[in-house]
């Protein structure tokens, strides 16, 4: 299975109870498809080069955005597993983009060098 790197941005003030069971359900999608999850990055809140609009209309909160929380999470997976993963960030309000890219594997990156287990300290 080849290997990606996934820049998810979130909503800054999204909760983290509500980050933890998205990073989860991204990690049981790569691992029931038979995938390898190595790790997730938190980058923290950063500004973005240019204003994004929120993907769902809400009543009681900002459309526009100027700055996102970054979380880089790398893994082995299908390309079926990609497509529903990208399904299921369409359909999470607190994502706001999600890119990603397909890497060459290496033998630091397939022995895990900074990440980070995703259920802990985000």
């Amino acid at each position: 299975m080849p290997l990606y790197q996934q820049m998810i941005m979130m909503l800054p003030k999204a909760p983290k109870d509500r980050m933890v069971k998205i990073l989860q359900q991204h990690a049981k999608i790569v691992l029931d498809s038979g995938g390898n999850y190595r790790g997730v990055e938190n980058h923290g809140i950063r500004p973005l080069p240019e204003r994004t609009r929120r993907t769902f209309a809400v009543v009681d909160g900002p459309r526009y955005f100027w700055e996102a929380r970054y979380l880089t999470a790398t893994f082995d997976a299908s390309p079926a597993a990609l497509v529903e993963i990208g399904r299921m960030f369409r359909n999470e309000e607190n994502v706001l983009r999600a890119f990603t890219i397909k890497r060459k594997s290496t033998v630091f990156q397939s022995s895990g060098g900074n990440y980070k287990n995703p259920y802990f300290n985000l």
